[in-house]
Formats: structure tokens, sequence, C-alpha cells
């Protein structure tokens, strides 16, 4: 009897541990949850909504919703410097690749809006964008095939936009593997219009549904 209990235990340690073990192979190679602390991608993602999101990106598509890393946008020697000043002088509240409300964040989530060989301009927060090898500009929405609402306001008079939350752009040519990103609420929030355009190697994953809160639900 103690030898056929003892077996039952270990049967259920085993049990335990795989079950264990495939939940967090899941949760690091398949899919995994992410919290958005901001209102930078309101008003599709609200904040302090909850997304799930998957590291498999055989694809990018226009109008996907990916997670980036922070971290790897700081891709020069100048921009890390003046990113250590700023944080020094503010204290560690202010950042130049932090959300105005999540600023210590390393990671966060941005729309596609220009992919590899696209030219893309900005005016009005309204991205234009001529495809590789068209002859016409076409808006951001008439080219998506997802579609997505954005927050915009009225500039006030005078507005500096050197801060990066700029309404208008010359147009930028993409290279191979460049993507540019900007966030839903285009008036508070950093993206390619500071940061320049993202390699596909700074992207951890592609957000595949909003889950929380239920009234929320959305599938990207």
């Amino acid at each position: 009897m103690r030898k056929e209990r003892s077996k039952k235990i270990l049967h259920r340690v085993i049990n335990c541990l795989v079950v264990f073990i495939i939940i967090n192979l899941v949760l690091s190679f398949v899919i995994f949850p992410v919290k958005q602390n901001t209102d930078s991608m309101t008003p599709d993602i609200p904040k302090n909504s909850t997304l799930f999101v998957t590291p498999i990106m055989p694809s990018v598509e226009r109008g996907d919703v990916v997670l980036l890393d922070k971290d790897s946008l700081l891709s020069n020697v100048h921009k890390k410097f003046l990113n250590s000043i700023i944080n020094f002088f503010t204290l560690q509240q202010r950042g130049l690749y932090s959300d105005a409300e999540n600023l210590s964040s390393k990671k966060t989530l941005r729309r596609v809006i220009g992919l590899p060989g696209d030219t893309v301009y900005m005016k009005n927060f309204i991205v234009y964008i001529k495809p590789q090898n068209e002859k016409y500009f076409l808006s951001e929405f008439e080219l998506s095939k997802k579609s997505y609402n954005i927050e915009v306001f009225n500039l006030p008079e005078g507005w500096d936009d050197s801060v990066g939350f700029k309404a208008e752009f010359t147009p930028v040519t993409l290279g191979p593997n460049e993507y540019f990103v900007l966030a839903d609420n285009r008036f508070s929030s950093l993206d390619s219009r500071l940061w320049g355009v993202v390699n596909k190697r700074d992207f951890i994953g592609k957000a595949l549904i909003v889950y929380f809160p239920f009234s929320k639900i959305r599938l990207f």
C-alpha cells in the first residue's frame, strides 16, 4: 500500500510538472498576456486593458499592432546619452523614449503604418502612403485591410513639435525590413516620428486580441 501510495504521489507530481512546463512553453513561445498601462493606443486599446500577444510573426501587415522593445530603439550613442541626461535631471520620471503615463516602461504597443519600400508622409496627423512601384499616395485608411481608429486633437497655436508629437512631416522612404509605426493616440505618444523607422528585429510580438475589459474585446 505504501508503494502504491508513493507511485500515485510521484505520478501526480510528474503530471503537475509536465503541465507546468507546457504552460510555460506556451506562454514563452506561442502566446502571452500584455497589459496596456497608458492611453497611447486609445481608443481601440484602452488604458489598463489586457491583450494576448504572439511572438510568432511569419509576416507583418499594415494595420497590425506590434509589441516593441524600447531599449532596442536607442540605436545610437548620442541618443542614449541624451536619454540618460533627461532621466537624471527628472529623477527618472521622464525620458526620450518613454510614454507620457508609463515613463519607466521598456516595452510598448504601436501600430504598423508603413511597410518596407513605402514612401510615407503625414498631414494633420493622417499618414499618406505610396507603396513601392505605385504612382499615387493614398491615406493609411484606404490602404489598410484592417480597420482602426485614431485619436487626434487640434494643436494649440505656437506648438513646439520638436518633442516628437508632430502633426506633419515630409516624405520618408522605407528600406528593406524597415517599418513606420505610430501610436493611435497621436497627440501625446512617442513613435516613429521621434524614434525614426524601426526594424522587424525590434518587434517582440504581434497583438491578437484585447480580452479585458470584456466590454472592449477586439480582434486584430
